[in-house]
């Protein structure tokens, strides 16, 4: 499977903040079709996605994104 990128080309890594529209803002704690996740949140509770982005807004809200192309790379992981 080829690493996911956004737009501008860049890898999509989990932590990364993203930009979805000019709407949500957040972090990525969970990448779905890549099993890659944070610690801190349960993927079981994801499990019926098939693919797509979890993000947690600043607010502590998740948000389900599905496709790469919605976000922008705001800042870089950690």
């Amino acid at each position: 499977m080829t690493a996911p990128c956004y737009s501008c080309g860049e890898q999509i890594r989990l932590g990364d903040i993203v930009g979805v529209g000019y709407v949500i803002f957040g972090k990525i704690v969970y990448m779905i079709e890549h099993g890659e996740y944070s610690d801190a949140f349960r993927t079981d509770d994801w499990a019926h996605l098939d693919c797509g982005y979890v993000i947690q807004t600043a607010e502590g809200a998740l948000f389900h994104c599905a496709h790469e192309a919605e976000m922008a790379l705001l800042d870089r992981a950690n």
